[in-house]
């Protein structure tokens, strides 16, 4: 108990002090929204909670669900996410948050805390070795970008509430070490890598608990867990651990604090704020998880946002959280903003299970608040028609007979245009008519087919897709087309499952090559191997109906400019792709090399007068060798017998690398003789 009596009073002294900084710079006031997606409406196990990678992007993606742009839409700028897997990309994310003005803030997954078998707990709250390694893959999958942290990011949270479960609130020595040793680790994970530009912030989620073993703030929530994490940043060895690296400029230069709670926007300054400025005249900090779900959600947003505006350190919110999580039942559903409908967005593959997409529904307050109409209000957002989010999108449907049906039955004469633009577009055209499509578009509507089109089946009767693809196959003048030069590709709005999925399915179909032979430079991840064998395919069909043969359920579609950039020009193939083909003898190997579709007639004429010089070689290696065998003995020689006569030689025309490769089909003196002749 000295013994850490004595801690403790290390901790208030160092803790008084607050040496100068570099002042805060001008920032914009975060309105976040926490995002932890649990895609199913029941209690329910997933084997990974990351919500940020390829496989939830029918959840947050343009092409799924468009969750993202949800929250965009609300008018928050900003994102705050919870576990990962650094095995998985997260740099699709990213890019989109990115485009649409986003920022993100990530924190580390719990599992090399808490969870994995090596984890902190058994490690004395020593986390360095677990969380470097996890850190540098995170930075490799998609935090860095060329060298530097991805622009969407804003800032990372190394740890939610380790004052509950790093062991617990009784054991401030613990956690404080487990921080400092992960963010140790991070910042060599960061050099590993070598990082250039600057480094983001670091921030660790407190609860909005009381620590009364937190020395000078037994009384007040979250801010003894601050005030004893600063002093162990300024002398780790008051928790027992040695850096690696300058701890003390680290927490000076990069380190925000940050905390979550439920409590109303009047208790927070009189309770947290007044008391954080004073003690943390330099430091900002963040509330990361903010909902108070038993009073009038919009005000307190507004006056928490107003608090924050007129802060120098607070920097705003993020409101807990976007979807009820009916995983965890009892009190926690009464977070969520948005409730899960019964309309399927879409169907889709996530680590191995099958989950659906489930459309939103606005969720309401104990109170009949609708939530995020408080929260669009408080935060600026623009108006959202929440009864478009569970009716089929024409922008997502697929270009199906199925996809179709859903905007026809509509009848909504607009959403026909747009799913006719996608269809227009998928099959290598441009519109260059608006007026025109919408007239077509129109005839294909289910209201308007009575007065439109007088051969339709009948009044409100639908007009079958098929006559939909047929009329646009004849490429009608208000658009112009390129069908005929432009390659199959992986469709980059699709998600990494459903592509690999479309992948094994063209490979079964594949006539004139095997997947396995994929060139190398494609293999470094599933998209560059989805480009080569969509294109393969579709070159295999004629370069023809990209409708049938270029599309796969929406992983695949035409090249153009902009998506092309995307893409490894090794790993596009030309609609006019062909095989070049060479001799094979039985032992032949299996290679490939693209060839145009004008070139093959003169190869395979040449090819085939290569067939007589083959056979003589062979013919003449068969002679010499039973020469030899009759000279070495004193015997006659059975009779000569020509190896035509007795066994055909099997010649085939197949696909090749390279000529040089001939030579490992046939025999010595046979390749001497076909380089002759070549």
């Amino acid at each position: 108990m000295a013994r850490l009596a004595g801690v403790l009073l290390a901790f208030v002294r160092l803790a008084l002090g607050e040496p100068s900084g570099t002042p805060p710079q001008p920032r914009e006031v975060v309105k976040g929204i926490s995002y932890g997606p649990m895609p199913c409406k029941e209690p329910c196990w997933v084997s990974q909670d990351d919500f940020f990678s390829q496989s939830a992007k029918p959840m947050w993606g343009a092409r799924g669900r468009g969750d993202l742009e949800v929250i965009r839409q609300l008018g928050a700028n900003a994102v705050r996410l919870y576990g990962n897997n650094p095995e998985n990309t997260h740099r699709d994310f990213l890019d989109e948050a990115e485009e649409l003005g986003l920022r993100v803030i990530p924190g580390l997954s719990d599992y090399d805390f808490i969870q994995s078998p090596e984890n902190c707990l058994t490690t004395d709250f020593n986390c360095y070795a677990q969380v470097k390694k996890s850190y540098r893959e995170l930075l490799q999958k998609g935090f860095l970008r060329e060298g530097r942290y991805h622009p969407a990011l804003r800032e990372l949270i190394v740890i939610n509430e380790p004052d509950l479960k790093l062991p617990g609130m009784h054991a401030p020595v613990s956690f404080c070490r487990g921080i400092l040793s992960a963010v140790d680790a991070m910042l060599d994970a960061e050099k590993s890598m070598n990082l250039t530009g600057p480094g983001i912030n670091f921030t660790v989620a407190f609860s909005f608990g009381v620590c009364s073993t937190c020395g000078n703030y037994t009384s007040s929530p979250a801010l003894g867990q601050m005030t004893m994490l600063r002093a162990a940043f300024r002398n780790a060895s008051l928790v027992g651990y040695v850096p690696k690296n300058n701890l003390t400029k680290f927490y000076d230069e990069r380190f925000h604090n940050s905390f979550n709670t439920a409590n109303p926007a009047f208790h927070l300054q009189e309770m947290f704020l007044s008391k954080y400025e004073k003690e943390f005249p330099h430091t900002p900090v963040m509330i990361q998880e903010y909902h108070n779900p038993h009073g009038d959600v919009e005000k307190d947003l507004r006056d928490v946002l107003q608090m924050a505006q007129g802060s120098k350190l607070l920097n705003g919110v993020n409101f807990f959280e976007f979807h009820v999580r009916y995983d965890k039942g009892g009190s926690e559903m009464d977070f969520g903003m948005f409730q899960l409908g019964d309309f399927a967005v879409q169907d889709f593959d996530y680590f191995g299970d099958s989950f659906k997409a489930w459309c939103l529904v606005p969720a309401k307050s104990k109170a009949g608040e609708v939530l995020p109409t408080a929260l669009m209000a408080a935060y600026g957002g623009k108006e959202l028609d929440f009864a478009e989010l569970c009716l089929p999108d024409p922008r997502k449907v697929t270009l199906t007979a199925q996809g179709y049906r859903s905007i026809a039955e509509q009848r909504r004469p607009e959403k026909m245009q747009i799913f006719v633009e996608r269809l227009v577009t998928h099959m290598g055209g441009k519109v260059s008519d608006a007026a025109a499509l919408r007239t077509f578009a129109q005839s294909f509507d289910r209201r308007s087919i009575a007065t439109v089109n007088a051969s339709s089946p009948g009044p409100g009767q639908l007009r079958p897709f098929s006559a939909l693809v047929a009329e646009l196959r004849r490429h009608p003048s208000w658009a112009g087309w390129s069908e005929s030069t432009a390659s199959c590709i992986a469709d980059r709005r699709s998600h990494e499952p459903a592509v690999g999925s479309a992948v094994g399915d063209a490979c079964r179909h594949l006539e004139i090559i095997q997947c396995h032979e994929v060139p190398s430079e494609c293999k470094s991840n599933i998209w560059g191997v989805a480009d080569y064998v969509f294109g393969v395919y579709y070159a295999q069909h004629g370069g023809k109906s990209p409708l049938e043969h270029c599309y796969f359920n929406g992983s695949a579609r035409l090249g153009d400019g902009e998506a092309l950039a995307e893409t490894k020009s090794a790993c596009v193939v030309p609609p006019t792709w062909r095989p070049k083909r060479r001799l094979q003898s039985d032992h032949g190997d299996m290679g490939f090399e693209a060839q145009p579709l004008e070139l093959l007639e003169e190869e395979e004429e040449a090819a085939w007068l290569l067939v007589p010089a083959l056979l003589a070689g062979v013919a003449a290696t068969g002679t010499m060798g039973a020469l030899m065998s009759w000279c070495r003995s004193a015997e006659p020689p059975e009779p000569l017998a020509s190896p035509i006569s007795e066994k055909p030689i099997t010649i085939q025309v197949i696909p090749v690398a390279s000529h040089q490769s001939l030579s490992s089909m046939v025999s010595v003196s046979s390749t001497d003789l076909l380089a002759q002749t070549e």
